[in-house]
């Protein structure tokens, strides 16, 4: 069910006036902005799919995967990256970037400090979510969404608030800038409410508040994202009616507006699906849940060739999936293998209700990222109630169909990746040979980090490997990192 956050709007002042009293151990330690997310259950789960109505002109869609043309009908689509090491055990620091976003998006410290507005240590990175509303008339809506275990750090159009908040200068003694404690380990909390409240069990929230879903012929600005620079166009290729939010805080003057409502983050939880390696390729796939996983798919991409396993049967209840990663020996090109892979995913996505052009859109996001970076992967479907309790999304009116769908993306340690990894960090114990080793690892873009970590850990976090770290930990990994 969905409900009005009504109590949450009234008790907002009294919890920010609080959470700053605690941060910088005063009792007037400045202002700030946010509050905490409130604890409500997310929207009602799919019934099906509809049929009838094709979708924009220009999309190709099957005609029973496509708005039918009447209900108010909202679908939303993402994913969450994880490193894993052959025994399972999740990686930290995934907070680095793949894909470049158009400078219009908002992030938490950019947000934070815009006037009038009212707003590392990750093992999961929840990667572009975009929310899709279709409805045969214009309609006013009301749209929060909440992250129980983590933040949200990118978002666009902007929000009415979000939090944990960013807190102003001299909120804090000793801190003179706009400053963001999630993202640092040595903030100076004033309390251990403060400390927990931007810890791994962060509730994070976003509140668009109320907006415009348009007619679904009107022709609305949408912000320059060029496809050829940004994978963010591939999300505006679907049927789903504008939106048009005003009168924010902080944002532009001019209303803003896009056909759908986007959002990332970075969290520390539990998945799913346990996935372990073991050599020869061996592959474990583990649901802890107690109910299915949907279509899991198992990959091998090398520089030039790939190949896949596919399970439409996913893996039940309490089962295992017990797989080898296939052999690229005789393996199709990668551009064929990318065709016959985005095809069976695309496949996959149509039967969890989304609308055909959603699932075309959603693969032609992630193509390069899923199905030609070089390495061993398991893509899999969660359950939409997982999602649900991990990211509530809460919507006034009550939708009278929600679907949403999250592909997990597991980049899987085999025992021989880590020994490769475990003799390059040994390496940068020897200044001789220091500079391959830095090269090794500075080759793996935005893996860098979490395969440098479970390297160091293998070899008891020796001091000589600390130099490296601090640098990939503190660098922005660029988006084309000799993937």
């Amino acid at each position: 069910m969905v409900t009005e956050p009504t109590s949450y709007r009234l008790t907002l002042p009294i919890v920010l006036a609080t959470l700053i009293a605690a941060c910088s151990g005063t009792s007037d330690g400045g202002s700030s902005t946010g509050g905490a997310p409130p604890d409500q259950p997310g929207p009602a789960p799919h019934d099906g799919v509809s049929s009838g109505q094709q979708p924009a002109p220009g999309v190709p869609s099957a005609p029973d995967l496509a708005y039918p043309g009447k209900g108010f009908i909202v679908h939303e689509w993402g994913t969450d990256t994880v490193v894993v090491g052959s025994d399972g055990s999740l990686q930290q620091g995934l907070h680095h970037e793949e894909e470049d976003l158009p400078a219009f998006v908002y992030d938490r410290l950019g947000a934070g400090t815009l006037d009038g507005s009212m707003s590392t240590n990750v093992n999961v990175k929840m990667e572009t979510p975009v929310t899709y509303f279709y409805v045969e008339n214009p309609l006013t809506a009301h749209v929060q969404v909440s992250f129980r275990k983590g933040i949200f750090t990118q978002w666009y159009p902007a929000v009415r608030q979000f939090s944990p908040p960013i807190l102003v200068p001299n909120a804090v003694p000793d801190v003179t800038t706009y400053a963001d404690p999630a993202f640092d380990p040595e903030f100076p909390f004033g309390s251990p409410m403060c400390s927990e409240m931007y810890g791994p069990d962060a509730r994070g929230l976003l509140e668009w508040g109320t907006f415009e879903i348009l007619g679904r012929d009107s022709d609305v600005p949408l912000p320059e994202a060029p496809l050829d620079r940004f994978t963010w166009a591939h999300a505006r290729q679907v049927g789903a009616n504008p939106l048009r939010i005003a009168g924010v805080p902080g944002a532009t003057e001019a209303p803003q507006h896009e056909r759908f409502l986007f959002y990332r983050g970075l969290g520390n939880f539990d998945l799913p699906v346990r996935v372990t390696a073991g050599a020869g390729g061996a592959i474990s796939a583990e649901n802890t849940l107690g109910e299915a996983i949907g279509t899991a798919f198992v990959l091998n991409v090398g520089a030039s060739a790939g190949a896949f396993v596919a399970h439409p049967e996913g893996i039940a209840a309490g089962g295992t999936l017990v797989e080898r990663a296939p052999s690229l020996d005789g393996a199709p090109p990668l551009d064929e293998f990318v065709e016959a892979l985005g095809a069976s995913v695309t496949d996959a996505l149509d039967a969890t209700g989304l609308y055909h052009d959603e699932a075309v859109a959603m693969v032609n996001t992630w193509k390069r990222q899923w199905f030609r970076t070089p390495g061993v992967r398991v893509l899999y479907l969660a359950p939409q109630a997982w999602t649900e309790a991990s990211i509530p999304l809460t919507v006034q009116p009550t939708p009278d169909d929600v679907v949403r769908v999250m592909m997990l993306r597991v980049e899987v340690l085999s025992p021989e990746t880590e020994a490769a990894d475990v003799g390059a960090a040994r390496r940068l114990a020897d200044t001789s040979t220091a500079g391959e080793a830095e090269r090794h690892f500075d080759d793996l873009g935005r893996f860098a980090e979490p395969r440098l970590r479970r390297a160091l850990a293998l070899l008891g976090e020796p001091a000589y490997g600390e130099p490296l770290l601090a640098r990939i930990a503190a660098g922005a990994t660029a988006s084309a990192a000799r993937e």
